[in-house]
């Protein structure tokens, strides 16, 4: 995923903030089919601006809803990174001996940013509904109102609260799942747990989107010539959403299930935002920069392997020591029995095929020992 495009909007308090512009484009395709519509109904093109208005607005509403994900970040004693504002909201950190409920609450805080937007504007729910002779409130035309405009923030930022406390990876609410989970059975436990559900999830969003696609001719059919002052019309032009909804969040899913397998259940709980696949590439000069490692004499930079001799002496490097190569050793043996427990509970093969596999890895570490301890020594 790091191929997709992105503008760089700046950096606010060490964190890097960039703006999908597959998402600019999606806005820009909604705001000409707003135009269409207004045409035909031959209503003021005051309504498609509006319309575009209030997609702007939502994605600001996004950006406050990850800002929400970042603070709670710090709180939590981990250091977020980037915000990236995309068909969803990602908020990349890097955490450090993370626990199973700073999942939880990170997840959860973002939701709660949306949930105080929309109760301060909830009042004008009410007064769009009891204006006389305003337009329908769920229409374009009801949009291009005042209190129908804040109405819309209210309703929408309600709506994303609650779908993003739903089941369905990468909705907040997957994550705050695993969270909870994982407190009771595990990170990778519930992982597999978590993403089969999000799975499920998914594939009956998908079937009713296609359901309402097959039936979009008959809805417009029923709607007539007033498309931009019926509900209808909205409900089949986003009907779309849902299916790349749909697609991403069981790319998402399968995605934290490979990242698990992967690194092993000690290793990929660390990351308890989005997967660090999803961020996007680097710009060449940070690159270079993130290459260079700059340390004070005398200093190590935290988590480099030490290989050289202390500050002051000149003799060169002679590799790493035997008791390192064991630790070494140790170290990935212990992340691959891990990573193939993962996998044994994942796949219902149980502990007879674990032991199976622990006994070939183990077989071929002795035999590379022994292919070691045979060889000539100069």
């Amino acid at each position: 995923m790091r191929w997709r495009p992105t503008l760089y909007l700046g950096t606010w308090s060490g964190v890097e903030i960039r703006l999908d512009l597959v998402v600019v484009a999606l806005i820009g395709l909604l705001f000409l089919n707003s135009i269409n519509d207004a045409d035909i109904s031959r209503t003021p093109i005051w309504s498609a601006v509006a319309h575009l208005m209030l997609l702007v607005a939502m994605l600001v509403c996004m950006f406050c809803h990850e800002l929400g994900h970042a603070v709670m970040c710090k709180l939590r004693g981990h250091q977020p990174s980037m915000i990236l504002l995309s068909f969803v909201g990602l908020t990349f950190f890097k955490a450090v001996r993370a626990k199973p409920r700073d999942e939880f609450w990170i997840a959860v805080a973002g939701p709660l940013v949306n949930l105080t937007i929309a109760l301060a504007t909830v009042p004008f729910i009410g007064l769009a509904l009891t204006q006389q002779m305003a337009p329908r409130l769920f229409s374009q035309q009801g949009m291009a109102t005042p209190y129908g405009f804040l109405a819309w923030v209210s309703i929408l930022n309600f709506a994303v609260a609650a779908l993003n406390m739903l089941p369905g990876w990468p909705a907040d609410g997957a994550r705050a799942m695993r969270g909870w989970m994982a407190s009771k059975w595990g990170y990778g436990a519930a992982t597999v747990r978590a993403v089969s559900i999000s799975h499920g999830f998914w594939l009956i969003m998908a079937g009713v989107a296609v359901i309402v696609m097959t039936l979009a001719p008959a809805i417009k059919w029923f709607v007539g010539n007033q498309p931009s002052g019926s509900p209808a019309s909205l409900l089949v032009m986003y009907n779309v959403l849902f299916i790349v909804f749909a697609v991403m969040g069981l790319y998402y899913g399968w995605a934290e299930k490979r990242r698990v397998a992967r690194l092993g259940v000690e290793r990929a709980s660390e990351v308890v935002g989005p997967p660090p696949e999803f961020m996007p590439g680097k710009r060449k000069e940070d690159k270079v920069i993130d290459a260079e490692v700059v340390t004070e004499p005398g200093k190590q930079e935290p988590g480099a392997q030490a290989t050289g001799h202390p500050a002051g002496n000149a003799a060169p490097s002679e590799g790493p020591s035997k008791v390192d190569e064991l630790k070494s050793k140790a170290k990935d043996g212990i992340v691959a029995g891990k990573a193939l427990w993962t996998v044994a509970k994942a796949s219902g093969k149980g502990a007879g095929w674990f032991a199976r596999q622990g006994t070939k890895v183990i077989g071929a570490i002795l035999t590379a020992e022994k292919k070691d301890a045979d060889k000539p020594r100069e």
